[in-house]
């Protein structure tokens, strides 16, 4: 009996061994995981304040040194090429292009948003990606790959050497860091896009007030005894085409222009002819003819590396003399109805605005009459499309043209415009359209 005592005695003592060892581990690892929470959450508040996905994922390696005692860290980012990713070792700014025979696991990620452990690749879920992931482990020398998965979309990975099989809480942290890291990556992201957005809407409101500043506060005027109506709708938030009068005493300067490029480039263009034209009509109003006029302003968009370019047609009403005087920079014919009904256009054109510093523009003379109506327009007028891709054409503009001779400028202008949107299909605009109609009074 007193041997079995003993033994009991004994069995005793070693299950309060064990058990103290069993709570000195207990202790020991919740005042880890303790530690490893707050430097977690030191990690979360610190990320959120990175401007940069590599500025996370540099904080991230440094972090998964802290948590896990990680000796190694790569960071997986999008490459140049479409379809491409690059490893960057904590600490490097330069990338090593991802194998093409690799990327597939990035796809794979999209869909599959849990951590990869070297340790569970034998696990089903991991199918046909467990060689490629397996591969990637041995090329970086890792063993936990994170995946950082925003709304199905792979902002990138993390990854890190831990050089064990991770215990249950270590799983638990993993998961947190993880999330964390992939939080701090999408607000970066979402931080990146609504400055974007508010750099075009920046950009806009200027293309806006640029193409405000091109149109008259009044379409329609009469001066030098010529009517005019004029219209203009711009196909974005901003336009590139412009029209524009100069009454000049006893004459009458009528410009039309399409500029290259759309939104703040072509409006910036217009912008710049524009205020050229108002800078020469101010200082040689009472000299100046569409010719030279037209040299200044290709001389002023020129440039050797870049140039801007612009179509535009320059034409002088002279009522007294009977006579238009016009030239033309690569811009489309305007029309002349005569009071007889008789429907030509202006003849004669030029190089392109921008084209070449030394263009040379021709004058060109029309005689008009009591009557007469002229009808300037851009591309956007007679090229507004149905579904079925067909343009609306000259021919039609032609046939309202010749039937509006009895009309008022302002009535044929909005018979044109009218048209035009009728004949466009659901209502939108594929072109700016500008549209000056000018009657010669008696």
């Amino acid at each position: 009996m007193m041997i079995g005592a003993a033994f009991g005695g004994t069995l005793v003592v070693l299950w309060l061994v064990v058990a103290a060892i069993r709570m000195v581990r207990i202790l020991r690892a919740t005042s880890e995981s303790g530690g490893s929470q707050e430097a977690l959450a030191d990690f979360a508040e610190r990320s959120l304040e990175l401007e940069t996905l590599d500025q996370i994922l540099e904080l991230a390696a440094m972090t998964a040194q802290q948590v896990f005692g990680a000796s190694r860290a790569m960071s997986f980012l999008h490459g140049v090429q479409e379809g491409s990713w690059e490893a960057y070792p904590a600490g490097r700014t330069e990338g090593d292009p991802v194998p093409p025979a690799l990327r597939g696991m990035f796809g794979w990620f999209k869909h599959n948003s849990e951590i990869a452990l070297r340790g569970d690749l034998s696990h089903t879920r991991f199918g046909a990606m467990r060689g490629p992931l397996r591969q990637i482990m041995d090329k970086y020398d890792i063993d936990v790959v994170m995946p950082l998965v925003h709304r199905t979309e792979l902002l990138g990975a993390f990854g890190f050497h831990l050089g064990h099989r991770p215990s249950a809480i270590e799983r638990a942290l993993m998961k947190k860091f993880r999330l964390e890291t992939t939080s701090a990556s999408a607000n970066v992201r979402l931080h990146r896009e609504a400055s974007h957005v508010i750099s075009l809407a920046r950009e806009v409101d200027l293309a806006s007030a640029a193409q405000q500043a091109l149109v008259p506060d009044e379409f329609d005027g009469a001066a030098s005894a010529v009517q005019w109506a004029g219209h203009f709708a711009a196909a974005g938030e901003a336009g590139s085409d412009f029209w524009c009068t100069y009454p000049l005493g006893e004459r009458l300067l009528v410009i039309v222009g399409d500029a290259t490029g759309v939104g703040l480039a072509g409006s910036m263009v217009s912008a710049v002819v524009k205020s050229c034209c108002d800078a020469i009509i101010d200082a040689h109003g009472e000299h100046v003819d569409p010719a030279s006029l037209l040299g200044t302003l290709n001389r002023a968009l020129w440039r050797p590396e870049k140039s801007a370019h612009m179509t535009a047609f320059a034409a002088l009403f002279d009522v007294s003399q009977r006579t238009v005087k016009y030239a033309n920079a690569g811009h489309r014919f305007p029309y002349h109805l005569s009071a007889g009904g008789k429907l030509g256009v202006l003849h004669g054109s030029g190089p392109v605005l921008g084209d070449e510093l030394q263009s040379r523009y021709t004058i060109h003379e029309l005689a008009i009459a009591a009557g007469d109506t002229l009808v300037f327009y851009t591309d956007g007028v007679v090229s507004s499309c149905v579904g079925g891709g067909k343009p609306f054409g000259e021919r039609r503009l032609q046939k309202l043209i010749a039937g509006g001779g009895d009309l008022p400028p302002a009535a044929l202008r909005d018979r044109i415009v009218n048209e035009v949107t009728r004949y466009r299909e659901s209502g939108r605009r594929i072109d700016d359209e500008a549209l000056v109609v000018t009657r010669v009074q008696g």
